[in-house]
């Protein structure tokens, strides 16, 4: 009997090696087809029971992440902040005419915001400090790339977010062939060079001109219809301070000083506050890969590691002694920020599925995006009850990661990572679908 079930064994782990075999010389021929050069793609493949890595290609290559990062970081800041973590932007009395606006750093802070704590404060208020000590004053990540600084998707970050950090702008057409209108409703002071004419198409081209101010902005191109161009914002405290200076005007206060830099002290006394839970931060920077979210809840969370003000380096910590409470070896990789924008980000395809393996049961992971939703929208639809992952795109970059049910219902978790500047960004992820539908009908 025992030579019996010793040989069935032997059978099934020969049948096991086989299929694994086949599947690894398929998965070489894909990529081989695809023209991708060999060592610019990584993968790893994990089963999410054992943890043992399944399918592997150059898995222990650094390469650069981009948004799939944002998986790793969310789940380490969660931890630190605790789901129950609430961005509130607070308004304290400091006795009679005197306020403090503690700020949080609330990545979804609008105007609107502004004007319900404008209406607690008192006509005959003199003065109001700003608390901006929850976050230091870098307003973008290391290794970010200059050139994108009109980029809506990348803009600036701080204590002082607001209205997205965007400013938006509205281009009002005239009569055919006329100069377009330009309306800046938020009063923040912008010069423009508008060419913009009225035509029947809308095509627009919208950047800065340093070489006379920072907030110069020149506008060429046609525009058919009423259109809102956002402009990321050039200084957001400035921004901050001019549209709270419009929230309080607007319930009738006039400061006689301007605004100070100073702490909440324990006597000042609460009046009111803004309050946004972190779930829905995360929704937005999973699904939709807000970059500007992601930094904010990266440092915030640093910050409160270190109990002092966030910065990218509290961030950093905070993330590595995380992986090392987990037996995550982190000293391999390299990461630079919160959301992956960074150039200077290296991790391996098998840091990361090993990472989705060990937290697999972390709330955070909830909320990657399946298929039709997010990032994936258009996406891996003939699968969408079997998957959840992260996307990552940047100039010459995609990648993808998280976990997959097969159609044997083997569950894995799996990292796809391409660094290479042959292939379109369209082509890496027709590479990165196939591959994965050959893992969900294989493995």
């Amino acid at each position: 009997m025992k030579k019996t079930i010793i040989s069935i064994l032997a059978i099934i782990l020969c049948s096991l090696s086989i299929q694994a075999k086949t599947v690894k010389n398929e998965f070489s021929q894909i990529i081989n087809d695809s023209g991708i050069q060999n060592d610019s793609i990584a993968i790893s493949v994990r089963d999410l029971k054992s943890g043992n890595v399944v399918y592997s290609l150059n898995d222990n290559i650094m390469m650069n992440p981009a948004s799939i990062l944002k998986a790793l970081t969310m789940t380490a800041a969660a931890q630190t902040l605790g789901e129950d973590f609430k961005f509130s932007t607070e308004l304290y009395s400091r006795g009679e005419d005197a306020y403090v606006l503690k700020l949080s750093a609330d990545p979804y802070l609008k105007y609107s915001d502004l004007k319900s704590l404008a209406k607690s404060v008192k006509k005959t208020t003199q003065n109001i400090y700003i608390d901006d000590s929850v976050l230091d004053t870098k307003f973008w990540g290391e290794g970010w790339q200059w050139d994108d600084d009109m980029n809506p998707l990348m803009q600036r970050f701080g204590a002082y977010n607001l209205d997205k950090n965007l400013i938006k702008l509205q281009i009002v057409p005239s009569e055919n062939g006329g100069y377009a209108s330009i309306i800046n409703p938020s009063k923040y002071p912008l010069v423009f060079m508008n060419t913009i004419t009225t035509s029947n198409k809308t095509s627009l081209d919208v950047h800065r001109d340093t070489s006379i101010s920072a907030n110069t902005l020149v506008l060429n191109g046609t525009v058919a219809r009423q259109t809102v161009v956002n402009v990321p914002s050039d200084n957001i405290k400035r921004y901050f301070e001019i549209q709270l200076t419009r929230a309080l005007g607007e319930n009738n206060v006039y400061l006689k000083n301007p605004f100070v830099t100073q702490r909440k002290s324990i006597n000042d006394v609460l009046e009111t506050s803004i309050e946004r839970d972190l779930t829905a931060a995360l929704k937005d920077i999973l699904k939709n890969s807000n970059n500007m979210a992601a930094e904010t809840v990266f440092k915030v969370a640093g910050g409160k590691y270190i109990q002092g003000t966030g910065t990218d380096t509290a961030g950093i910590k905070m993330f590595n002694d995380f992986c090392e409470k987990q037996n995550l070896d982190s000293s391999s990789i390299k990461i630079t920020d919160g959301s992956g924008v960074s150039k200077n980000n290296l991790l391996t395809a098998d840091f990361v599925s090993k990472f989705f393996f060990v937290n697999k049961d972390s709330f955070v992971m909830e909320y990657l995006p399946k298929p039709g939703e997010g990032t994936l929208v258009q996406r891996l639809l003939s699968i969408k009850e079997n998957l959840r992952a992260k996307t990552g795109t940047l100039s010459n970059i995609s990648a993808i990661a998280g976990y997959m049910t097969t159609k044997n219902g083997h569950e894995y978790a799996f990292c796809i990572m391409q660094n290479d500047v042959k292939l379109s960004s369209a082509e890496k992820k027709t590479l990165e679908d196939y591959i994965i539908r050959e893992i969900y009908l294989k493995l």
